[in-house]
């Protein structure tokens, strides 16, 4: 598992900058972009360690494991932490719809709020509000109502959650919080006039910022959103939309998935040590691996002839035939950084070995129903 969630933040690191740093220059105030961006940013890693239906991704960017367990603790701790303020968030909401007082339809009146903000469906509006304002924070707060803003707000909260550390969602939750607005912005501006509602918006802004996890006039910059108003700009070309998600699909080709045992490799006949002896003249392996299943192909020499067997083995732990063996079962496990794995037949053979990366080399320790073994393997570039 943890393995699982340290490669999950190795990918995230470097596919969200990519993802991210497209969109947001990209989108301007094209909010379903922003927010299919955020979704891309969270799925990407997720679908780069999905198993596929051939072996391993297009290219790897190696990562050693060093103290990954440590730093899996540390993220899942902030990880709970960012659950629980966004838990306290919902009832600080939760309160203020409680504590106000009636106004007319969806509409309260607060006094613990200095700024108009949605919650749900309820448009609160704050008690000391000059009623010269009421008639635009209405018209803005009511296209959030409109388009289901703070359900989809939430949303978007909850699924940029497993990335709280990350800068560039921090960027992009930044953006998606400005296109929002915005788009409620030219909604208002459409129904009580664009200067007068700009006028009425600085107004509005002077305010405090909005409570947690609640949606509102003064929530993001005023005067972006004023110019934008006043000076309206042409909108990003369609075509340009489909480059994040472009660079989305193709950043999943790329895995930096920690000690993965993927590679080619050759062994180091000085150190390693097969029943005290040593059989092989040269000994050299190509390994793929995805998350579900790990495939070999191995040639090794011996008294001056080469022989090659190439195996697959799904990595669930479950016995079935060995994939390129003929009378041989075998079973896998992949956890924490380790392969286990159990091989028997064909006839009387039986093998069980634990691989993993140390120091950069590939470690194989094991015993057969002949001998007990340890084989180490320098990467090599082919």
């Amino acid at each position: 598992m943890s393995d699982a969630v340290f490669a999950f933040l190795v990918n995230a690191t470097w596919q969200s900058v990519l993802i991210a740093g497209l969109a947001v220059p990209i989108a301007r105030r094209r909010f379903t972009l922003l927010a299919s961006a955020l979704i891309a940013c969270i799925a990407a890693p997720m679908l780069t360690l999905a198993p596929r239906g051939g072996i391993a991704s297009a290219g790897v960017i190696a990562v050693e494991p060093r103290d990954t367990k440590l730093i899996v603790l540390l993220y899942l701790a902030g990880t709970s932490v960012m659950a629980i303020r966004m838990a306290v968030a919902l009832i600080k909401a939760r309160h203020l719809l409680n504590t106000s007082s009636p106004f007319r339809s969806r509409i309260r009146i607060s006094n613990l709020i200095a700024s108009p903000v949605t919650i749900g469906r309820t448009v609160l509006l704050p008690s000391q509000l000059d009623r010269k304002l009421i008639g635009a924070a209405i018209a803005h707060e009511h296209a959030h109502v409109r388009r289901g803003d703070y359900f989809v707000h939430v949303a978007l909260e909850l699924i940029a959650l497993p990335l709280w550390f990350h800068p560039m969602l921090i960027l992009l939750r930044r953006a998606i919080a400005e296109a929002r607005e915005m788009a409620s912005d030219e909604d208002a501006a459409a129904r009580r006039g664009r200067r007068a509602y700009a006028e009425a918006l600085v107004q509005l802004a002077t305010a405090a910022v909005r409570p947690a996890l609640a949606v509102g006039v003064a929530s993001t910059s005023i005067e972006r959103r004023v110019a934008s108003l006043l000076h309206p700009k042409s909108r990003t070309p369609r075509l340009l939309l489909i480059v994040p998600f472009l660079a989305a699909i193709a950043c999943t080709r790329f895995n930096a998935a920690p000690a993965m045992l993927r590679g080619n490799w050759v062994m180091d006949l000085a150190k390693s040590d097969v029943g005290g002896k040593q059989p092989y003249e040269s000994f050299t392996q190509t390994i793929e691996q995805d998350r579900a299943r790990l495939a070999v192909r191995q040639k090794r020499v011996t008294g001056g002839r080469s022989s090659t067997i190439t195996w697959t083995v799904i990595t669930d732990g479950v016995t079935r035939p060995l994939g390129g063996v003929r009378g041989a079962n075998g079973n896998a496990t992949w956890r924490d950084g380790k392969l286990q794995l159990q091989v028997s037949g064909p006839g009387k053979h039986w093998e069980q070995a634990t691989a993993f990366i140390q120091d950069g080399r590939l470690v194989v320790n094991g015993r057969s129903n002949t001998t007990r073994y340890h084989t180490e393997f320098r990467r090599v570039n082919r």
